[in-house]
């Protein structure tokens, strides 16, 4: 069973990068390489109209996890898919909207 458990509003956003180093040489010609040989997703996950019990628990969680210094797994809904993952920010923000109603969004990091 995954790490992060909690549901989050759709559409999720994901990102699927390389990391790709260019060297320009004098002469013109150009060398790529390839910094490494796999993808890394990103994933942005929204949370809208929580209560202020459902942001604490994630909130909690992310304090937990000391904020992108320690990883965990998660099951992606598009996918179903388990990804070990990272936050990718060390800061929490919430907006409280209304009366006991929070949004947030945070975005996880994929750890090879």
């Amino acid at each position: 069973m995954p790490d992060f458990t909690y549901t989050p509003d759709f559409v999720l956003e994901e990102d699927i990068g390389y990391n790709t180093r260019v060297s320009n040489f004098e002469n013109g010609i150009e060398q790529r390489r390839a910094i490494r040989s796999r993808s890394i997703r990103k994933f942005k996950l929204n949370f809208q109209n929580r209560t202020k019990t459902q942001m604490e628990q994630i909130r909690d969680f992310f304090i937990s996890k000391l904020g992108k210094l320690t990883s965990f797994t998660w099951t992606n809904p598009t996918d179903s898919v388990t990804y070990t993952v990272r936050f990718d920010e060390d800061s929490f923000i919430f907006d409280n909207h209304s009366a006991n109603l929070y949004n947030f969004s945070f975005t996880f990091v994929e750890v090879l």
